[in-house]
């Protein structure tokens, strides 16, 4: 998978990295990025789901992006199709309406397809409800973004990697977690980092920590053991990363120059 991926950046002009606008850091791939590099391909990251997260977030992320790191970016939400026409321009400025092709990059769940498909205008690109499921485009082939640019209609998917926040995080097929309920108190706990009030309000249960969280999405639910009766934790863990993915679950992270002194 990883090795289709460097194929298509190889022969490509611009590669366009979308990210989860909600965790921009942890959905970025920075062995994607010097092998882009490597190859002295332009860069252009995309804050997908913008609509998840404040205005003034997103600005700081982009800021940081330019003044730190030197790479341009633009947010958007692809499902509510927001920020289309300014991807589609920004696309043109950086490749100087040179004619040029362009690959989509990033994790699972991030929203290469559904920007695909805003970006052509009709629903003509498979997606997937959720993460390394089928039902993902398999043929290369280009679509037109403008005159001269165009793009590859294929999914250059990153297969998911790091830590066990890092994997949920960026895609790993919730089924075959053997324990889901570990990196979902991981995930739970970032989110309570920033917003508790977002669960809260997905779930209308009050909690004093992750684990009675699973348990009473549980008991809500009507999830039980069999054998113990107990609380079936397992299914609201997986309940919860399935709905980090499907973006219900409003919060989000700073970039790291607010969290500066200086």
């Amino acid at each position: 998978m990883l090795g289709k991926v460097i194929r298509l950046i190889k022969r490509s002009d611009l590669i366009v990295e979308v990210l989860d606008a909600r965790e921009p850091s942890l959905t970025r791939s920075k062995k994607i990025e010097n092998i882009s590099i490597k190859n002295s391909k332009k860069i252009l990251l995309v804050l997908n789901k913008g609509d998840l997260v404040p205005l003034w977030v997103l600005r700081a992320w982009k800021n940081y992006f330019k003044e730190e790191e030197n790479i341009e970016s633009v947010y958007m939400s692809a499902t509510s199709h927001l920020g289309t026409k300014l991807l589609r321009d920004t696309m043109k400025s950086i490749l100087k309406g040179d004619k040029g092709i362009v690959v989509f990059v990033g994790y699972p769940k991030s929203g290469k397809s559904s920007i695909i498909n805003a970006l052509k205008g009709k629903h003509s690109a498979q997606t997937s409800a959720h993460p390394l499921e089928y039902g993902y485009t398999k043929s290369l082939q280009l679509f037109k973004i403008d005159k001269k640019i165009y793009a590859w209609d294929t999914p250059g998917v990153i297969p998911p990697d790091g830590d066990e926040l890092e994997k949920i995080i960026r895609g790993s097929n919730v089924d075959l977690l053997e324990d889901p309920v570990k990196p979902a108190l991981i995930l739970i706990n970032r989110i309570i980092e920033f917003s508790k009030e977002s669960l809260i309000h997905v779930y209308k249960v009050d909690f004093s920590n992750p684990y009675e969280l699973l348990e009473k999405i549980a008991i809500k639910r009507g999830w039980f053991y069999k054998s113990t009766k107990e609380p079936n934790i397992d299914m609201a863990a997986k309940a919860i990363i399935r709905d980090y993915h499907e973006g219900k679950i409003a919060y989000y992270t700073l970039p790291p120059s607010l969290y500066r002194d200086d």
